[in-house]
C-alpha cells in the first residue's frame, strides 16, 4: 500500500515532532524550543500535571510555575500541548481526572493528544494489550508484568471513558524509516477492539534521543523524505542529550534544523498534520494490516 498526498500550499513532505515530557525542565529543553519556533517549526510537547512519584523518571510539572509559563508561551507561539498522563507512576482515577481538570484550568482547554508514559498502571490499552494477538502472545512471554488498567472498567485506574470522550489521538507503533507515512501508510487510524476507549491511534519515527534524531535526519534522508512526498512524525525526548550540563545546544542539532527548514516541509504540529491525514483516507485498517504492522514494530525492536 503507498499513499501519495497532496500537501497543503504545494509543500513536498509533512514534517513534526512529538516530544515525550520524561526529564524535560526549562533549563534542558527551553533552547530546543526556541530555536525550532526561531526557524518556523511547529511540534507537539506533552507534559506531566504533578510530580513523579517513582525513582524511575524526572521532570517539571505543573506544580512548577517556571514550566507552567514555559508551556504556556510554547502554547502562544503555535506549539501543541499533550497528556503523558498525570505523571510518572500509578495513578488512579480520582487522580487522573482531576489532573485533567487542573490541565484544562492552567493550559486553556483539554488535550487532544496523549502518550502513555511507560509502565504506568493506567495506561490506556497497553503493555500487551497494545498488539494484535500474535504479538501480544510473543510480547507476553518477554514483560508479562506489564499492567494496562486504563480501560479495565473494574480497576480503580480506570479513566477511559473520559479519553474517549477528549482525545482525539493517542501514539502507537515507533518505526526506523524517516518516512513514517511509508513505514505506515495508514499512520492515522482506528485500532480494531479499541474503540470503546479510544479514538484514533497514530505511528512515528524513533528518535528517542539525540543521537536517533541525528540519524533518522540526515541530509540525505531529509531528501529522500522530500523527494517521497512523505510525511515524518519524531518521537522524541528533547531532555535527552540535546542541551549540555552548560546550557548549550547541541550544534549538529541546530545544522540538522538548519537544513531541515530551508527545505519546502508543511512544519505544524502533530494533532494538524494527523487530522489533514484523516480526511485523505479510510481509517480502518484491516486486523492483518495491523498484524504485519505489528510484526514489523517487534522486528524492528528485536535487530535494535
Amino acid at each position: 500500500m503507498k499513499r501519495n498526498i497532496k500537501w497543503p500550499d504545494g509543500h513536498d513532505f509533512a514534517f513534526t515532532v512529538v516530544d515525550d515530557t520524561d526529564g524535560a525542565t526549562v533549563a534542558n529543553i527551553k533552547p530546543v524550543y526556541d530555536y525550532l519556533i526561531d526557524h518556523g517549526i511547529l511540534t507537539t510537547k506533552t507534559c506531566w500535571v504533578y510530580p513523579s512519584r517513582d525513582n524511575v523518571y524526572t521532570g517539571q510539572c505543573l506544580q512548577d510555575k517556571d514550566y507552567l509559563d514555559f508551556l504556556l508561551y510554547l502554547k502562544e507561539h503555535g506549539v501543541e500541548l499533550g497528556f503523558h498522563n498525570a505523571g510518572s507512576g500509578g495513578f488512579k482515577r480520582e487522580e487522573t481526572l482531576n489532573a485533567l481538570e487542573e490541565y484544562r484550568e492552567k493550559l486553556g482547554e483539554y488535550p487532544s493528544l496523549h502518550i502513555n508514559h511507560s509502565n504506568n498502571v493506567e495506561n490506556l490499552y497497553w503493555g500487551a494489550e497494545r498488539f494484535s494477538p500474535l504479538v501480544k502472545a510473543l510480547y507476553k512471554l518477554r514483560q508479562s508484568k506489564i499492567k494496562s488498567l486504563g480501560t479495565d472498567p473494574n480497576s480503580d485506574y480506570f479513566w477511559g471513558d473520559f479519553a474517549k470522550e477528549h482525545f482525539r489521538f493517542i501514539r502507537n507503533r515507533t518505526f526506523n524509516d524517516t518516512n513514517t507515512l511509508k513505514a505506515d501508510p495508514r499512520l492515522v487510524y482506528r485500532e480494531t477492539g479499541k474503540e470503546e476507549y479510544s479514538n484514533y491511534w497514530f505511528s512515528s519515527s524513533d528518535g528517542m534521543r539525540l543521537i536517533a534524531f541525528l540519524k533518522l535526519l540526515t541530509k540525505e534522508k531529509i531528501d529522500k523524505l522530500a523527494a517521497e512526498h512523505g510525511c515524518c512524525i519524531v518521537y522524541t525526548h528533547f531532555a535527552y542529550d540535546f542541551v549540555d550540563e552548560n546550557g548549550n545546544l547541541s550544534e549538529e542539532f541546530m545544522k540538522t534544523i538548519d537544513y531541515l527548514s530551508s527545505q519546502n516541509g508543511w512544519f505544524a504540529p502533530a494533532s494538524t498534520i494527523l487530522d489533514y491525514l484523516i480526511k485523505d483516507h479510510e481509517y480502518d485498517p484491516s486486523k492483518l494490516y495491523q498484524t504485519w504492522e505489528d510484526m514489523k514494530w517487534l522486528l524492528e525492536r528485536v535487530q535494535k
